[in-house]
């Protein structure tokens, strides 16, 4: 049986995540710059600005060369 995900529920999980540490999506992914960014505009919107600087700070330190490791560093 498949689940339908509602873009809400995408970027709350993906925020969840991000906001314990772990850079990756469920598929072990890394999540980009891009989506970073419209995660921050949908936060924006909504008016969690909490969330906002979260997201900022943590792509600020997203360096997919260096896999991460000044983000995990700082946790």
């Amino acid at each position: 049986m498949y689940k339908i995900r509602s873009y809400d529920t995408l970027i709350n999980e993906a925020y969840e995540r991000i906001s314990k540490g772990m850079p990756f999506d469920k598929d072990f992914k890394p999540y980009n710059k891009k989506f970073i960014g419209v995660m921050i505009s949908y936060f924006e919107e909504r008016e969690y600005f909490e969330k906002c600087q979260t997201l900022k700070k943590f792509e600020e330190n997203l360096d997919h060369e260096r896999n991460y490791t000044q983000w995990t560093q700082k946790i």
